[in-house]
């Protein structure tokens, strides 16, 4: 059966870990597609007004996808489903994370109900000088600076874990010990999203599906990371780059280019030439 949907992993999948955005080559395969008939949106932990600077900051290709980790459902612009993280839960972890050296929370500034608002980062759990220190060695910036109590609303964060202080298992740990109302799924080599207990974007996939009136047999999806095993065990054309983590590999139907060599790109290239078919 065609492909009528794609739905692509963003950090490892459809950029390289570093890069400041995806390839032109990428950009122009998401346009063949979607001049196709196909319809193509990023499935990510990161929100849409982080998004859009990977897409050479055209909203355009973010109208439809899966983001927050499957707390944000946007439908051809309209952001349809919206879930924010249980706030109390939050506090806790937030709280048991100023124990830990070397780790942080960032999180997104919370939106309104359309998915508008301030945009940025905060950090908790942390002191001034343990945040300047994460930055320099992860390469991540905080723009917003630490926050003395956590806002109401927080859709979408993850921990960091500066890996040269501790260890990024052992800061998980402790965090689910602690935290039992909240799951950590890694994203990134230093990064673990922070999930209401049992979510995955998984959680988001008949809104996305009943919305456009795909079935999951008529979805392509690309991850290469823990919080795509999900989706990729229920999704039967699953695919994998080359360079992604060995359960991601195992999990997916296809193995496919690397990441960094733009091996989604070639996929779309081929769906878009194809007609939603899948020739690899």
């Amino acid at each position: 059966m065609a492909i009528k949907l794609v739905l692509c992993d963003m950090d490892g999948t459809l950029v390289p870990f570093g890069a400041s955005g995806v390839s032109q080559r990428t950009l122009r395969a998401i346009r063949s597609l979607v001049e196709a008939g196909i319809h193509f949106g990023p499935s990510s932990g990161r929100e849409r007004g982080d998004l859009v600077r990977f897409f050479s900051n055209d909203e355009s290709y973010l109208g439809t996808g899966i983001m927050g980790g499957g707390k944000l459902v946007y439908v051809d612009g309209e952001l349809v489903y919206r879930r924010v993280l249980p706030h109390a839960a939050l506090r806790h972890m937030a709280e048991e994370l100023r124990t830990i050296p070397g780790a942080v929370f960032n999180f997104y500034l919370p939106t309104d109900e359309q998915g508008c608002g301030a945009s940025g980062f905060g950090a908790f759990g942390a002191t001034p000088d343990e945040l300047r220190v994460l930055s320099e060695h992860l390469g991540e910036g905080f723009p917003q600076g630490l926050f003395a109590e956590l806002p109401e609303g927080i859709t979408t964060g993850a921990i960091l874990v500066d890996e040269l202080q501790t260890t990024g298992n052992a800061v998980i740990e402790q965090l689910s010990a602690a935290c039992p109302e909240l799951d950590f799924l890694q994203s990134a080599p230093f990064a673990y999203d922070v999930m209401e207990k049992g979510w995955s974007k998984l959680k988001a996939l008949p809104v996305i599906t009943e919305h456009l009136g795909v079935t999951l047999d008529e979805i392509a999806y690309f991850g290469d990371s823990h919080n795509d095993l999900t989706m990729m065990r229920a999704i039967p054309n699953s695919f994998c780059p080359s360079d992604g983590l060995d359960e991601a590999i195992a999990t997916a139907r296809y193995v496919i280019g690397a990441c960094e060599d733009d091996g989604v790109a070639e996929v779309l290239e081929s769906l878009a030439a194809h007609q939603g078919e899948i020739i690899l």
